[in-house]
């Protein structure tokens, strides 16, 4: 009425294991590009639609301010 797999014939092998894979170390270049990134996405959200034209008001207008 069911079928039992509990024990398989002929015998599975076990899985092989996975080759180890270390993360590389990342340079002082890839660093800064990283930083570089990370402070683009921060400027992009800053500037997000949600905020974007209340932010660029207030951007605008402390311009505006500075130059009179």
């Amino acid at each position: 009425m069911f079928l039992d797999l509990r024990d398989q014939w002929p015998p599975v092998p076990p899985p092989a294991p996975l080759p180890a894979s270390g993360e590389p170390h990342r340079g002082t270049r890839g660093e800064r590009l990283v930083g570089l990134i990370v402070a683009c996405n921060l400027l992009l959200l800053f500037l997000a639609p949600i905020a974007g034209s209340s932010v660029a008001q207030a951007i605008a207008a402390l311009i505006a301010a500075l130059h009179r």
